[in-house]
């Protein structure tokens, strides 16, 4: 009773602290494991094995093979065909080859590529498809075992539990009618999101940016007309910080003085216009850095940056670089750059220096959208090759020739032994800190089977679903499983789930696979905000979306989605089960 109680507490507390706070996940979920450990609810042994994994130590190396794929130039050749024709069919080719990539590689790299050639797009409205490029990779996900992290979890999870585990094709059998479904429907109701128009030199972007106007400046005593701040065609003054004065808006006739902090929003590749005009300064922290090398990044919701501001954040120091511009979705900021507190989803313009490549801290904090190129960039030959040994890599595992965890270590290390990777690169891009997440999620899994939580908790779905019996507890266990991935994230919704599925399988006397298969799709239905999964949070700000387009084009893909795969389990695992 002391364990069940002690659990529950832990289990309210790490979902509570997830939702209501900005704590980094690794710190919330570390002390939840200790917590477990140390009330006697596992083993030092089971302590230690849920950190070596083989699914966790397959995912580790998958993300790492993925890397090498990102140095090729494939998916940059092929978007140039992806973009040209009508709209709609614009939409299906490129939601179709997005789904079909990420369904053996990183979603996140596949977003990230095809990003850039959607913006640079003169043709569709880059609007009309960042929203549904995300979509379509997170379905793509779910089509094989290596889609994503969260059926590799679920496959971690049940081999822990002495379950035989899935085969590589398992999830296609139900992602794949679910993934047909779901882009035919999103190039149906893609209308619904905003045209916000193409990004051109004529076309600011809402980016905002800030100059200080240094005391020995000519411009100094002039008004805003005189200085020629009126006339710039892509740059909007906004606003004026004068001390603890807030000048907004900012008249034509308004007086300039040594040390305003003026404001402009507008297109920032024109912010050398600004700077050519004697003694308007960026941040000092830009001095001796190349502003051409600008680069633009997004606030990962894991970063240690957010709720800090701009100037408490030592970018220079941490990065090698410094904070040129802000956008935050299609909203106008006000308070002066320095001040800013960073959010999820910011997108921010960096002046980097050399060394910003190199910091192993890149990945913890920012998705990089667009900027930094992979070093060594592989064409021809060599790309199709590293290409096609990743794809050979995953067929021998789908065919069972080797485990997938043996596929890869040959893959990674083949990679290594030609100079395709490097320990330092690997180093680098390392996701050590997702992996410290996924250990202790299991950890806190194997507690909820030993306390009895999972049983109590699955009683209590059955008992709210009764009336459907199997079928209605595995409705209760996706939307359970659902809502935890919308308030927390997707690989701890997939791990705190799993005993709750096993229990429910138990209590039945069925075999677990369609409930835990029906977990690991429930924790990728990530549709209607644009903070539960990273791609979602990546197009955020790059296509002025705001919450409410998520809302419009996420919530029918989520009902036709939860219904189309509850619907597919049990009519392909359940139905010859049923009463």
């Amino acid at each position: 009773m002391f364990n069940l109680l002690v659990l529950s507490g832990v289990l309210v507390g790490l979902i509570g602290t997830l939702i209501f706070t900005r704590f980094k996940p690794i710190y919330v979920f570390g002390t939840a494991l200790l917590v477990v450990y140390f009330t006697g609810q596992i083993t030092s042994q089971q302590l230690l094995s849920n950190f070596v994994n083989p699914a966790l130590v397959s995912l580790f190396l998958l993300l790492i093979a993925a890397v090498a794929l990102e140095k090729t130039r494939l998916v940059q050749g092929l978007a140039s065909s992806l973009l040209k024709g009508k709209e709609r069919f614009v939409l299906l080719k490129l939601m179709f080859s997005a789904g079909m990539l990420s369904s053996v590689t990183n979603n996140t790299a596949v977003v990230a590529t095809l990003m850039g050639p959607i913006g640079r797009n003169q043709q569709t409205p880059p609007s009309r498809l960042l929203i549904p490029l995300s979509y379509a990779a997170i379905l793509g996900g779910t089509l094989t075992l290596v889609g994503t992290s969260t059926n590799l979890i679920v496959q971690g999870l049940a081999q822990d539990a002495g379950l035989e585990g899935f085969n590589f094709f398992d999830f296609t059998l139900i992602g794949l009618p679910i993934f047909l479904l779901g882009i035919l429907l999103i190039s149906f109701i893609y209308k619904l999101l905003p045209n916000n128009g193409f990004t051109s030199q004529k076309t600011p972007s809402h980016y905002f940016t800030e100059l200080t106007l240094a005391a020995h400046s000519p411009l100094v005593g002039k008004s805003i007309n005189e200085a020629g701040l009126r006339q710039l065609e892509t740059l909007f003054l906004v606003e004026v910080i004068r001390g603890s004065e807030l000048i907004s808006p900012v008249k034509p006739t308004e007086r300039l003085q040594a040390n305003d902090q003026l404001v402009f929003s507008g297109d920032i590749n024109q912010v050398h216009l600004l700077e050519a005009l004697p003694g308007l300064e960026l941040d000092e922290g830009v001095v001796d850095l190349p502003k051409h090398n600008l680069v633009e990044v997004v606030i990962s919701p894991t970063s240690a940056l957010i709720n800090k501001s701009i100037k408490d954040a030592n970018f220079r120091s941490q990065f090698d670089a410094a904070v040129v511009a802000v956008k935050r979705g299609n909203q106008k900021l006000s308070g002066g750059l320095g001040a800013l507190q960073l959010r999820p989803g910011d997108l921010l313009v960096l002046a980097v220096g050399v060394d910003f490549s190199q910091r192993t801290n890149l990945a913890r904090n920012f998705i990089v959208v667009k900027g930094v190129k992979a070093p060594q960039q592989h064409q021809g030959k060599n790309g199709v090759l590293i290409l096609l040994s990743f794809l050979a890599a995953l067929f021998t595992a789908a065919t069972g020739f080797l485990t997938l965890l043996d596929a890869l270590l040959l893959l990674v290390a083949g990679y290594l032994a030609t100079g395709v990777l490097s320990i330092t690169e690997i180093r680098r891009r390392a996701p050590f800190e997702l992996l410290l997440v996924i250990g202790c999620s299991l950890g806190i899994a194997q507690a909820m089977l030993s306390s009895g939580l999972a049983d109590l908790l699955a009683e209590q779905i059955i008992s709210l679903f009764s009336i459907w019996g199997l079928t209605g507890a595995l409705i209760g266990l996706y939307l359970t499983t659902w809502l935890l991935t919308e308030l927390i994230t997707n690989n701890a919704a997939a791990a705190l789930a799993f005993p709750i599925g096993l229990a429910i399988a138990q209590q039945f006397g069925v075999d677990a696979k369609p409930l835990l298969l029906t977990i690991a799709f429930a924790a990728s239905a990530s549709f209607i905000t644009p903070y539960g999964y990273q791609t979602n949070l990546m197009v955020y700000t790059a296509g002025n979306y705001r919450f409410v387009d998520y809302l419009k084009t996420g919530l029918p893909l989520a009902v036709v989605y939860g219904v189309g795969v509850c619907g597919m389990v049990v009519w392909v695992f359940l139905f010859n089960k049923m009463n």
